[in-house]
């Protein structure tokens, strides 16, 4: 089977979840790649409620709320050293995790297994949108269900999203990365019009709608290069779009690779930095 096919596979096998943990006080959301763009959804959603935090940094502040931790692998370093530093203080870790015998499961309160498996080294779709339902289930949050048309992603696009679309904005630069091994740009709303705007002349804008009027108008005033705004006002609507421009754009380049793969020199400079 193709990656393409793969890929699809994954997205149309995408279920909601319902969890069991609930959160109700304010919370950090620690997680690395598609993990903290989970976190960064999740706070745009929860007006901050919950703050996303990379696990590097987290273990230099005080860690004084809730700390839900995100790796489907559960083997990523400082994910782990987090945990430790929580359990020395006397803190309760909630893991989000595909693998329960993972090191990062054992050193957690509770886990919340997400069903997930893959037989390849695939870029994260179907295990980034389980950990988002996840999360939104955990914080009492509504999935959106609506639906919009993928597009075909053109060299070094940019993506700009506003409050939990800037998580997906975020989420769609990392594809470019992984798959394509392509720049990409991500930017909130109204920071993209003070300095990026900028940088974009010949370049695609790819607008991550949440139904704002200062987006259209946005959409509406670039007319010096190709611009498109989603139909969409929610992050799985917009995760779906972004998920479906990248199938569209392998398939259009006859383009069956996963880049990340194939540079074994950067893999292997990630994984001795991630593990």
């Amino acid at each position: 089977m193709s990656y393409i096919q793969l890929i699809e596979e994954e997205v149309k096998s995408y279920r909601r979840l319902n969890v069991d943990i609930k959160i109700e006080k304010e919370s950090y959301v620690i997680g690395a790649g598609d993990s903290y763009a989970a976190a960064l959804v999740i706070e745009g959603k929860t007006k901050r409620k919950a703050i996303a935090l990379d696990p590097y940094e987290a273990l230099e502040i005080p860690l004084n709320r809730e700390i839900i931790i995100i790796s489907v692998s559960g083997k990523t370093r400082y994910n782990i050293e987090v945990a430790k530093r929580a359990k020395r203080e006397g803190k309760k870790v909630i893991a989000i995790t595909a693998n329960k015998d993972s090191p990062l499961a054992k050193e957690s309160d509770e886990i919340i297994l997400i069903p997930y498996s893959s037989r390849l080294p695939l870029p994260g779709t179907l295990s980034f949108l389980l950990t988002l339902s996840a999360l939104y289930s955990m914080f009492n949050l509504e999935e959106d269900t609506e639906d919009s048309e993928g597009i075909v992603l053109n060299d070094n696009p940019f993506f700009v999203g506003k409050e939990e679309n800037y998580g997906i904005a975020y989420f769609a630069s990392l594809k470019m990365n992984e798959v394509f091994g392509s720049p990409a740009n991500y930017e909130r709303l109204e920071l993209f019009a003070h300095s990026p705007i900028f940088s974009t002349r010949g370049r695609q804008i790819i607008i991550l709608s949440s139904g704002d009027e200062r987006e259209k108008m946005l959409s509406k005033l670039v007319n010096f290069t190709d611009i498109h705004i989603t139909e969409c006002k929610g992050a799985f609507c917009n995760a779906f779009f972004v998920i479906k421009s990248v199938i569209n754009t392998m398939k259009k380049r006859n383009w069956d690779r996963i880049y990340f793969m194939e540079d074994k020199q950067i893999l292997n400079i990630s994984s001795t930095m991630i593990y």
